[in-house]
């Protein structure tokens, strides 16, 4: 089962990872095993050369002969190659086993970063939602997750056979020689510092980056979705111009930090670089003034080189540390997003029924913190009813519907289904029952059977019969593809009715109990809106039906009308009492 995240901290990730308790431990295992490994080899073949060349005969040499009964020199050279291959072999086989644990503690973060930060926006408030920029979310699902997660894995690794690696090699190298082993030990920590130093700048410069990058592929998504209004205005050049400046301050931005870091890296090689060579003279000075023999200091001067790689390897993880800090705040940055109310589903008014009522009481709403737009708003919907609501745009109808099914929560006031509030039923069960019908539909860049069935299970008859009722039908027939149709980015392949009549089957086959329809009919001309009620009158029988329409032919349905004005109901009654009050026109808009 998996425990909710409500914000990142490196003290998460590792709960994350030790979670992961097999893979944990089988990944550090054989990762120190491989370290052991490797841990004699700098000093097997310099013994050679003071047992060998130099004659004097020693442990080696002398456990060889035993069990070889041999004293021959191409003995003794032929089974340490012997011993350093096997172990080399048999640390690479360990290595790579820790590895593949190692990749599979990463790739199994970074699914459950991004089932987090996915679980937290599939209950993101609209009103947040509206100010997403999606291409900045697809970067931190997906560059910023793999960064994190990538650093994590390798650092709860690393941070384990690298500490080995150096306690090991401490120990051998004091026992070689205590002396040059503390100088060692002492230069190590003012090379770390250095690192984090280092490390701070280069986070900086790749902050610089991220963003640059961000912003470059917000444009350019924004762009390439409008396009097509784009041309239309003739504004590509303006646009273009825009997206070229954004290339360049990545592009910059890019090369500052991809030098920036290099330099940074080198930087560190060079230190590593000149301790090494310090104490290769150092190495040679002790042979000289002391009774260190010549091949104890190359397997010393080895034991330095090897040295560097778990240091190099921990300062790369400080490095690396403060880059990924600047990755680790923009995925909270997503957590931090305010979430829809979640209501616990008590009572279900839309089961065993075929419709409810819907029923506003001192409705009251802004849109964040701002200037009140709602004010007091009452409606009743009984049971089966159709009400409209009319008035001009911007009087707050659209709002109103969106606030039916829980897409804004009211500030002040009710709703209630069924007499239930909406705070007792859930807005999953509410959305499931509620359908609203958009006057701009969107639509996903597929086939017609997918935007009509969002992916749930329904068979052919289903879906032309929903089809035949928003006469849509016959234009279905007539496509090679028939349902399996591509229908364009948002629908661009279809023509506005049609958008609107496939939104309307969609509407149909989810067989709502409440429908609630904004403008949903506006792209079809008259005659075409009143063929399509027409065809829509058995499937809307029976039910309570919300209806935000301008025209006269579409208010006439309803048994009763609101009338909004400036987020107030200016007056309410059937079509006639309105029309006596003058307060019926032709086009609210005109």
């Amino acid at each position: 089962m998996l425990i909710m995240i409500k914000h990142y901290t490196f003290k998460t990730l590792y709960t994350q990872i030790k979670s992961q308790k097999s893979d944990f431990w089988s990944s550090n295992v054989y990762g120190v095993v491989a370290t052991l490994m490797l841990l004699p080899i700098p000093i097997l073949v310099p013994l050679l050369i003071d047992e060998i060349l130099l004659k004097n005969p020693g442990k080696m040499t002398e456990i060889i002969s035993s069990i070889f009964g041999s004293s021959e020199n191409w003995v003794y050279i032929l089974v340490v190659l012997l011993v350093v291959l096997i172990l080399r072999f048999s640390a690479f086989f360990f290595t790579n086993r820790s590895t593949f644990y190692s990749i599979k503690i990463t790739t199994h973060l970074s699914y459950l970063m991004r089932y987090h930060v996915l679980n937290h926006l599939q209950r993101v408030s609209i009103s947040e939602y509206e100010t997403l920029k999606p291409g900045g979310i697809a970067s931190n699902t997906i560059q910023d997750v793999e960064r994190i997660s990538g650093f994590a894995g390798r650092a709860v690794v690393t941070l384990f056979t690298a500490s080995v690696m150096l306690v090991g090699i401490a120990v051998v190298m004091l026992w070689m020689n205590w002396i040059l082993a503390i100088l060692v030990f002492v230069l190590n920590p003012i090379f770390l510092t250095f690192s984090k130093i280092v490390g701070r700048k280069t986070g900086a410069y790749l902050r610089r980056q991220n963003e640059s990058y961000e912003l470059y592929n917000e444009i350019i998504n924004e762009t390439l979705e409008l396009f097509i209004q784009v041309r239309a205005s003739n504004q590509e050049s303006n646009f273009f111009v825009t997206l070229k400046n954004r290339a360049k301050d990545l592009e910059k931005a890019t090369f500052e930090f991809g030098y920036k870091s290099f330099v940074a890296h080198s930087a560190s090689g060079l230190l590593t670089n000149t301790v090494v060579d310090i104490f290769r003279v150092l190495a040679i000075a002790t042979v000289a003034y002391s009774n260190l023999s010549i091949g104890m200091m190359i397997a010393f001067l080895f034991y330095l080189s090897t040295l560097t790689r778990p240091i190099q390897q921990l300062s790369g993880l400080v490095i690396e540390y403060q880059s990924v800090k600047p990755a680790m705040e923009r995925i909270n940055t997503l957590f931090a997003l305010e979430q829809e109310p979640k209501y616990p589903q008590e009572i279900n008014p839309f089961e065993n029924v075929k419709t409810t009522s819907i029923t506003l009481q001192n409705i009251s709403f802004s849109y964040s913190k701002g200037k009140e737009i709602l004010h007091n708003i009452n409606i009743q919907a009984e049971a089966g009813k159709k009400i409209a609501l009319i008035g001009s745009s911007g009087s707050g109808k659209t709002t109103i519907a969106q606030i039916m099914v829980g897409f804004y929560s009211a500030h002040t006031g009710k709703i209630s289904y069924g007499n239930a509030p909406i705070n007792q039923i859930g807005l999953p069960v509410i959305r499931e029952n509620v359908a609203l019908m958009l006057q701009h539909a969107l639509f996903f860049n597929d086939s017609i059977r997918m935007n009509l069935t969002l992916s749930r299970e329904r068979s052919d008859k289903e879906i032309y019969e929903a089809l035949k009722a928003s006469q849509l039908e016959s234009f279905v027939d007539k496509l090679e593809d028939g349902l399996e149709t591509i229908i364009g980015k948002n629908g661009i392949r279809l023509s506005g009715g049609q958008r609107q009549r496939l939104a309307i089957a969609r509407l149909i086959l989810s067989n709502p109990k409440i429908i609630i329809f904004d403008e949903a009919t506006s792209a079809l001309d008259n005659e075409t809106e009143f063929n399509l009620y027409e065809t829509l009158t058995p499937f809307l029988e029976g039910k309570t039906t919300i209806i935000i329409a301008h025209r006269t032919t579409t208010i006439k349905q309803a048994d009763y009308i609101y009338l909004i004005e400036d987020g107030k109901i200016k007056a309410e009654g059937s079509y006639e009492t309105l029309q006596e009050q003058n307060l019926i026109r032709e086009d609210f808009d005109a």
